[in-house]
């Protein structure tokens, strides 16, 4: 049964606040780090509108299987260097379905802390997974603006 949850993940990165944007909304560097651990999204499978109603659209890929794993949405916000906003469609049975919201501090220093905030119909293991995904996806984020 799903039920609407909320996931909130914070991470503070050595790296100036338009640098970690950057990475964020350009699909060159997305293809560089979006995906849990063992899933990689391939450049040609990015389709971005930056802007509200725009589309947010890629294709995750398991780097082991070849499995693809679809992710549809559309931005709700788009306020840069700060925030990012868009409705993600979920998986086909409903679950994941709901809002995402990014947002970006400049904490002097060239740190910055990124917040992801998903509010979705989750089920227990699919907020598990979720939380587990993120977090690796986040990782990578970490080692891909510290080469930078």
């Amino acid at each position: 049964m799903t039920a609407v949850a909320e996931l909130t993940i914070t991470r503070v990165f050595d790296a100036p606040r338009e640098l970690v944007w950057q990475a964020w909304t350009d699909p060159v560097q997305i293809a560089q780090w979006w995906g849990p651990r063992g899933i990689s999204t391939p450049l040609d499978k990015i389709h971005m509108e930056l802007r509200p109603g725009g589309a947010a659209n890629l294709v995750m890929v398991d780097d082991a299987t070849g499995e693809e794993y679809p992710n549809t949405g559309t931005y709700v916000e788009v306020v840069e260097p700060e925030r990012l906003v868009w409705r993600d469609d979920g998986f086909p049975d409903g679950t994941g379905a709901g809002v995402v919201t990014v947002t970006f501090v400049d904490l002097g220093g060239g740190k910055t802390q990124l917040t992801v905030r998903a509010v979705a119909h989750f089920t227990d293991e699919v907020r598990r997974d979720a939380e587990i995904g993120w977090g690796t996806m986040l990782d990578k984020l970490t080692e891909f603006v510290g080469a930078c």
